[in-house]
């Protein structure tokens, strides 16, 4: 009987042993995984055919260090959710992964579980930080901590309501839920509710 394929998964990684690692880790983790591996950007976009992989992991190295220019790259080609794994980034590097709109984060020295959570997160269209890192997102500027009304905002919006109700409960108008929405995505480095819900939830800032 064939297995079904439960994910089909694009490593770009300049090293052989990382993408062997990690496709071993997939088929172990994730049985009837499909790996995809290309030592750079331009040989995994070379050698992709339909349909676009599932989710795509890269280390920015790979593609020759510049975040942006190697999500922009990829996307012009492939519509898929990237992870970024890589053994040099801190907190600037994550903060650009988020501006560039990535759905995963995870460092190379991280237990391998995290990897895996972060590619199955992707998968379902959701995000995930590396644990080790995502308290830097609040901490590393004060400016990026979150008031009290702020975070009362944010957990409503993760409890799954919407502007206008969240205006309602706390006797505010629309506008003023808004503008402190956009203040929480700017102080986050999030693009949208689901990255600053999940960063959140990550620093213990919400439930």
């Amino acid at each position: 009987m064939v297995q079904a394929v439960t994910l089909r998964c694009l490593v770009v990684d300049d090293h052989p042993v990382v993408r062997q690692g990690i496709r071993a880790l997939l088929e172990r983790e994730l049985p009837g995984a499909e790996v995809i591996d290309a030592p750079t950007t331009a040989d995994a976009l070379a050698a992709l055919s339909d349909p676009d992989p599932d989710v795509v992991v890269i280390d920015p190295s790979s593609g020759g260090g510049d975040l942006e220019k190697v999500v922009d790259q990829l996307r012009s080609s492939v519509d898929s959710p990237i992870v970024v794994f890589t053994g040099n980034g801190g907190a600037r590097l994550l903060a650009d992964a988020l501006k560039a709109g990535v759905k995963g984060y995870v460092r190379k020295d991280s237990p391998p579980e995290d990897l895996v959570r972060a590619i199955q997160a992707a998968q379902s269209v959701d995000f995930y930080v590396d644990p080790a890192l995502s308290s830097t997102i609040v901490l590393e500027e004060g400016d990026r901590t979150l008031t009290v009304r702020q975070r009362e905002i944010l957990q409503m919006l993760a409890d799954g309501m919407q502007t206008e109700a969240v205006a309602r409960e706390l006797g505010l108008s629309t506008e003023t839920v808004r503008t402190h929405t956009k203040r929480i995505l700017a102080k986050l480095h999030a693009d949208t509710r689901t990255q600053a819900v999940a960063i959140a939830i990550r620093n213990g800032l919400i439930n």
